[in-house]
This record gives C-alpha cells, sequence and structure tokens, in this order.
C-alpha cells in the first residue's frame, strides 16, 4: 500500500509541475503578443502553446491596466490633467508597440471599400495606412485622451485598469465561432485551438479581475464591452463573412476606447 501510494505522489507531482510549466509558457506567450517586452520562450513554442495562449489575452491586458495606474498615478505628481492624459494614453501605445492601433486602421480603411469583399481583404493584408485608417487612428488616440483629461480619482484608476482587460476579452470573445479568413500568420495560431475554451479561461480571468471594482462601475465596463463585441461581431460575419487579425486587434482597441469613455469621468 505505502509504495503503491507513494508511487502515485511521485506521478502526480511531475504532472502537476507540467501543467504549471506550460500555462507558464502560454502566460509568457500572450505578453509576447500584446507587449514590446521580451517574454517570448527561448526555445520554438509548440502550436498547442501558442493556441492556448490566446486564452490568458484578458490577464495580459489587467496587468497592463495596472502598470498605467501605477505610471498614471505618478504623472500625476508633475504633471497637469491634459499632459497627464497625453502622457499616459502614450505609455499603453507603447507597452502595446500600437499593435492593435494599426489593426484600426487598416479596419478603417477596409471599411472603405464598402462591400467589395476582396478588395477588403486585399486593404487588411496591406501595411499602407489610407485617409480612412489616419483619421481613424485620430479619432482612437483622441478619444483616449479626452476620457483620462476629463477623469480623476478612482473612477479614473478604475477605467485604466478596465479597459485594457476588458479589450483584450473582447478579442477572445469576437473570435469565437467566426472563420479566420487567412491561411497563415500568427492569427491563424492563434485561433487554431479550442476557441471555447479559450473563451472560458478568457471570461473567468475577466470576472474574478473584476471582483474587487463592482462599486466602481464594473458592471457598466462589462456592459459596454459585451454590447460593442456583439456588434462588431454581428458587422465582420455580415461584412466578410469572418475574422482577421487586424479586425480582432481593432476590437480590443475599440472596446477599451468605449470603456475609458464609460466609466473615466
Amino acid at each position: 500500500m505505502s509504495d503503491r501510494s507513494g508511487g502515485d505522489a511521485a506521478n502526480a507531482a511531475p504532472g502537476g509541475n507540467s501543467r504549471a510549466a506550460a500555462r507558464l509558457v502560454q502566460l509568457r506567450l500572450a505578453a509576447s503578443f500584446l507587449t514590446i517586452l521580451p517574454l517570448a520562450p527561448v526555445a520554438p513554442a509548440d502550436p498547442g502553446e501558442v493556441a492556448a495562449s490566446f486564452g490568458w489575452f484578458p490577464l495580459v491586458g489587467f496587468a497592463i491596466g495596472g502598470v498605467l495606474c501605477v505610471a498614471d498615478w505618478g504623472f500625476g505628481h508633475f504633471c497637469a490633467p491634459a499632459p497627464r492624459a497625453v502622457l499616459t494614453a502614450a505609455l499603453l501605445a507603447t507597452i502595446t508597440g500600437g499593435l492593435h492601433l494599426d489593426g484600426v486602421a487598416d479596419t478603417a480603411d477596409a471599411i472603405g471599400a464598402g462591400r467589395d469583399r476582396a478588395r477588403a481583404l486585399e486593404i487588411l493584408r496591406d501595411s499602407r495606412i489610407g485617409s480612412f485608417g489616419a483619421i481613424a487612428l485620430v479619432l482612437v488616440i483622441g478619444l483616449k485622451i479626452a476620457a483620462l483629461a476629463g477623469s480623476a480619482g478612482a473612477p479614473r484608476y478604475a477605467a485604466l485598469y478596465m479597459a485594457p482587460g476588458l479589450g483584450r476579452w473582447a478579442m477572445v470573445a469576437i473570435a469565437q465561432g467566426l472563420e479566420y479568413l487567412r491561411a497563415d500568420g500568427a492569427g491563424a495560431t492563434l485561433l487554431a485551438g479550442d476557441r471555447r475554451r479559450n473563451l472560458r479561461v478568457a471570461t473567468a480571468t475577466a470576472i474574478v479581475a473584476l471582483i474587487p471594482l463592482v462599486a466602481l462601475h464594473a458592471l457598466r465596463a462589462c456592459a459596454v464591452a459585451a454590447v460593442i463585441t456583439i456588434a462588431l461581431r454581428a458587422l465582420y460575419r455580415r461584412w466578410l463573412g469572418g475574422v482577421t487579425g487586424d479586425l480582432i486587434g481593432a476590437a480590443g482597441e475599440l472596446v477599451e476606447t468605449a470603456v475609458l469613455l464609460a466609466i473615466a469621468r
């Protein structure tokens, strides 16, 4: 009996360590996708781990939100409200490498193609920014700065914390059940896994992260994020019949901006 129990315990420990190590790899992959921080594993990642990392996007988003809160508090000690808002918005763009802002620009340019699906997909593959994209970038960044410039106190920090996390949750949610419209690229690998599992992980993470903020308009933030995600999902399905990485990134940026506008006051 004792030998058998000891063997079971010995077999269980490596399995637990293996699962913990796998989650750590997934978190590092998620952070490397969403930030400029050099956190990607040195060894080539297994495609399954890359796909599973998608579910941890909200956790990285809320971590970004925590960094923004600390930095914004520091900016407040030597900046007037307007420059403080600009610095905080600039820090957010810097941490993320502007990756999803690029998605906003490409999506806006593609919308300019109207119902020409082939032309829209071609524009989404093009790295150049057109007039619609430039206008969209100015609007998104300007709205973020305006929301922050007009806010103060606990709601401001709550918004800074919630917006990046809910924006990344929207990225996971909007991909659920929609066809990925490219055969290659990082997005194809991310969406090759169990999307329902990723959505469950993302939603559970968001719920846990938002529990402390129920009294600070967390429910309003969740409602805003859900409504915009559902609307964009319907638009993408009707317009192109699926999603690309740019469309997913644009959804995250739009939800992030809407949460800042709705909560920061």
